[in-house]
């Protein structure tokens, strides 16, 4: 709310921010944007331009791959005006650091590398560099999953033709939390099922700093991910090998919910589950808090569904570049 009644404000997500860049700068050219709260993500979007210019993309490719109306000269724009926040980290990805990308460049060259768009600036650079000959992936959890499939699958084909052969081990390196091994998991799972194929291994490699690693009570050698004694697989120096927020909601606690609302008691304890009422009656500068608030999550639906941007948020921007 506060910072949408100072500058023109749209939510985005990992998998729209790099579309919503891309639309912004084609419908507003000489458009600033101010990016924020994680300063990796921010850091990793205006890395991603300068590898894809430093990779020699042409204007077709980048008409072709990015966006039809963008070219070399209006990313380099883009990624000019770009300001990124620089004191926001996720303690999840931020556990990614020089130990890891050390382990990754020694012990993994032949691996493919994927990296969440908030993981720390090295990590990110060897998926991108891997990226740009397919040998990796860079962006959302949705994005990882689909490469993942996608070379699982090919790998798949590509065992129909050799069947005598030994079996392929794919090694995927996951740079993202660790709840997303399940859904990978799964689907590999169901490609090698479906396929009947015996002719591909899959071996998914979760890298994590040595603080987010402990052993087990009973073995010096047998290592536990997550980790350290804190809890969830955080670690001293702020990482974590899960994410607590992310956990923070289960099956049993909206059981639990449920079952208060079915049976209409504890409504002291229900009311304690509804949102906060901090915006309820404020405004900033004169205009209604919660509506402030609201807005840019409701610019975002609209870009989602049109795939351009609200005339509302285009003529605040307009105004302010005018102001």
């Amino acid at each position: 709310a506060v910072s949408n009644s100072i500058v023109p404000t749209i939510t985005c997500t990992s998998s729209n921010v790099m579309s919503t860049m891309l639309q912004a700068s084609v419908e507003v050219p000489d458009v600033k944007i101010l990016y924020g709260p994680d300063t990796y993500m921010g850091q990793n979007l205006v890395t991603m331009f300068t590898s894809i210019l430093n990779a020699g993309w042409d204007d077709e490719r980048i008409a072709n791959d990015l966006h039809p109306k963008h070219n070399r000269a209006s990313i380099t724009k883009l990624r000019d005006n770009i300001d990124v926040f620089p004191n926001g980290n996720c303690v999840v990805h931020h556990m990614f650091g020089n130990e890891v990308v050390n382990t990754v460049k020694e012990n993994y060259g032949d691996a493919f590398v994927t990296a969440h768009l908030e993981v720390p600036g090295e990590m990110f650079e060897i998926a991108m560099e891997k990226s740009l000959d397919d040998h990796g992936v860079v962006g959302s959890t949705s994005d990882i999953l689909k490469f993942i499939s996608k070379k699982v699958t090919e790998a798949v084909e590509e065992g129909k033709d050799s069947p005598k052969e030994l079996p392929r081990r794919l090694k995927f390196i996951l740079g993202t939390e660790a709840g997303m091994v399940t859904s990978i998991v799964k689907s590999v799972q169901d490609i090698l099922a479906a396929s009947g194929s015996s002719s591909v291994e899959t071996e998914i490699v979760f890298p994590v700093s040595s603080e987010a690693v402990m052993g087990v009570d009973d073995s010096d050698d047998l290592k536990v991910v997550p980790g350290v004694a804190g809890g969830e697989g955080c670690s001293t120096a702020g990482g974590c090998a899960t994410c607590p927020f992310m956990k923070m909601n289960d099956l049993d606690a909206l059981g639990d919910i449920a079952d208060m609302v079915i049976e209409n008691r504890d409504e002291v304890k229900l009311r304690s589950h509804l949102p906060p009422q901090r915006l309820t009656g404020m405004k900033i500068n004169g205009n209604d808090a919660i509506d402030l608030g609201s807005e840019p999550i409701l610019f975002m639906r609209h870009f989602m569904k049109e795939k351009s941007l609200p005339e509302i948020l285009l003529k605040k921007i307009t105004a302010t570049d005018r102001s």
